[in-house]
């Protein structure tokens, strides 16, 4: 099943769910490796990917938001908190990577995604605002954004062990 329904997230939701997982989930090893020692051989060789992953889920993200308003309807139905929890996921989602866009633009550095596609080009020439909107809030909305994670999945398993729940995470299986 492509679709959503009432009781369950379809095979597109779901592919959106998982591979934006294995994405947050290696910006959350590249920003740990790089909070715990940013000189590491291992912090470099992982953390090179770490702009083109982010990229990558600005874009999955944006698919998914438009995705999920298109499946409004079909949806499993959410008391007001999930929807909340989940609006600020998706914001999130979309708001670190951009953030980290505009630092880029605003370095001069440019952007190419994955060395094969140029984004922005560069020019040498540095926007202060954009660098410094960047450096303020990527990094602490991106930390947030892993604390909203950690609750989300705190939440899943939680709902789905509760004897009178819904299981949630059959759901997203």
């Amino acid at each position: 099943m492509i679709s959503d329904s009432t009781t369950r997230y379809g095979s597109v939701t779901r592919i959106f769910h998982w591979l934006m997982a294995l994405g947050l989930a290696w910006m959350l090893l590249t920003a740990v490796a790089r909070f715990i020692n940013e000189d590491a051989a291992f912090t470099e060789a992982v953390f090179a990917y770490h702009s083109q992953v982010g990229f990558t889920i600005l874009w999955l993200a944006v698919l998914r938001v438009i995705w999920a308003l298109v499946q409004s309807a079909n949806r499993p139905k959410s008391d007001f908190a999930v929807k909340i929890g989940h609006f600020c996921l998706y914001a999130l989602m979309i708001a670190v990577p951009l953030l980290a866009l505009l630092r880029s633009i605003g370095s001069g550095r440019g952007f190419t995604y994955w060395g094969v596609w140029p984004i922005f080009e560069r020019t040498g020439e540095k926007i202060e605002w954009m660098t410094a909107l960047g450096n303020a809030l990527h990094g602490n909305l991106g930390w947030l954004l892993f604390a909203i994670i950690i609750g989300h999945i705190f939440f899943a398993i939680k709902h789905s062990l509760a004897p009178s729940d819904e299981k949630v995470l059959s759901r997203m299986w």
